[in-house]
């Protein structure tokens, strides 16, 4: 900790690295007031807040296990999680507390915060690196979601790796432009508190509540995913970022080289809930050709691609299984190897480059068609402000490209004619024009919705 430098802002709330001690240990205090034992799981569903951070932060100190619940999910998603993750306690925010999710006991912030804490002293050996952290559950786009069961090792590996290629100090501030339930979000908590930085809290996700929160805010570093970097972009009319801004971390798939073009800033990484966030990253100063790759494996990392072309990763970063189940364990960790289901090839100077999800990949009369290629060229129009390509089914060809069209005004271009010299023929998808593109709360678009869409 480090005394008076803000540990949170948000608003015009600024929040001292000191009374986030304070506030913290007093948590601790209410947790074990409501009964929270070594080894328990505790659900925290509610948005981003420093309420948030204040109980997620004591929950381990408490001695039990964090279990971030995702605010967009319907009720029977969310039961089903709860008694998947078996809790006991769930603390949830008012807009939320009223739904009925099956843990024995649901307390709202209201009555959380009217809670008369108990003892704040944490437990022994809370911060071992061995003991179970969080259970973070996977997007569920195809099947159940299975919950990722990170360490407190894995935790501070992943922030550690992250700091040696973006040091932060005291004064560097880090838009949390990411939900904390996603391992994304999570992780700028724990890069920031690891390194004494900033957390600085959004009013919202809108694109011009995160361009707001950069400029009032002081931000120097952020998350998005390449459809949100480029609605803030948009929201600024055309003024670059603040010089102050070191870097964008972009994730959740490759960026678009017009982008990349649109932000010196913008650095591509790749990583998955498994890997309690980024493993890779494309270094400050790397040149064109890496930037448009998903960059080099963090310190500790080691990447190679399968036989199949799948990528694969180790490292001390790398969840300890899958919850109470162990098959999908061992399918997914092999000698420490974490199957990621991603297509990928790495070049000369070790940069990754994601072909595509294993599942996204399209197969058309035998032929490889990978969706990111289409979308990038697609985006390249001027009228298109979005585009997320899904295979269909296909009479003669077994699998065809769809592509899932967002424009920036009404009207139909035709952009089959604009693909035309950019791609091969059996690579230009058919077009719907939709008037905004589903997405998951993590940012990245809902393939599964729009599949389903079209059955």
């Amino acid at each position: 900790m480090t005394g008076g430098a803000p540990a949170i802002v948000a608003g015009e709330e600024s929040v001292p690295y000191a009374a986030l001690e304070a506030r913290v240990r007093e948590a601790t205090g209410k947790l074990r007031a409501l009964g929270v034992a070594e080894g328990a799981r505790v659900g925290l569903w509610a948005g981003n807040a420093i309420e948030w951070i204040v109980i997620a932060l004591a929950v381990p100190r408490a001695g039990a296990v964090l279990v971030p619940l995702n605010t967009r999910l319907a009720d029977a998603e969310i039961r089903w999680q709860a008694a998947r993750a078996g809790l006991r306690l769930v603390i949830a925010d008012d807009a939320l507390a009223s739904r009925e999710i099956g843990a024995r006991r649901l307390v709202s912030f209201p009555e959380w915060r009217a809670l008369a804490p108990g003892d704040g002293e944490p437990v022994a050996g809370h911060d071992d690196p061995a003991r179970d952290a969080a259970i973070l559950f996977t997007s569920g786009t195809t099947g159940r979601p299975k919950g990722a069961v990170l360490t407190r090792g894995n935790q501070l590996a992943s922030a550690r790796a992250s700091g040696a290629v973006l040091p932060l100090a005291p004064g560097d501030r880090w838009l949390a432009s990411l939900p904390f339930f996603h391992v994304g979000g999570l992780g700028i908590v724990h890069r920031c508190l690891l390194a004494g930085a900033c957390v600085a809290l959004p009013d919202d996700f809108s694109a011009e509540a995160l361009d707001r929160a950069i400029e009032d805010h002081g931000v120097t570093h952020l998350s998005v995913v390449d459809a949100t970097l480029r609605r803030i972009l948009g929201a600024r009319g055309g003024r670059p970022l603040p010089h102050r801004v070191r870097a964008v971390v972009v994730g959740g798939g490759p960026v678009s080289p017009a982008l990349l073009e649109a932000c010196p800033q913008a650095m591509a990484s790749y990583g998955l809930t498994e890997s309690c966030a980024m493993a890779t990253l494309v270094r400050p100063g790397a040149s064109d050709a890496q930037r448009r790759t998903a960059g080099q494996a963090l310190p500790g990392v080691e990447l190679r691609i399968a036989a199949d072309g799948v990528i694969e990763l180790r490292g001390p970063m790398v969840m300890r299984g899958y919850l109470d189940d162990p098959e999908a364990t061992a399918a997914s960790l092999r000698d420490g190897w974490l199957r990621t289901g991603d297509l990928g090839e790495i070049d000369g100077d070790g940069c990754l480059r994601v072909l595509s999800r294993r599942d996204d990949l399209i197969i058309s009369g035998g032929e490889n068609v990978y969706p990111a290629e289409i979308e990038h060229a697609l985006r390249e129009h001027p009228a298109v402000a979005d585009a997320v390509v899904v295979g269909v089914p296909d009479e003669q060809w077994g699998e065809a490209p769809l592509a899932f069209v967002e424009l920036r005004a009404p009207g139909e271009p035709d952009l089959r004619a604009f693909l035309a010299p950019r791609l091969a023929r059996y690579k230009i998808p058919r077009i719907a024009f939709v008037d905004a593109i589903p997405r998951l709360a993590n940012g990245k678009p809902d393939r599964a919705a729009l599949k389903s869409a079209r059955r």
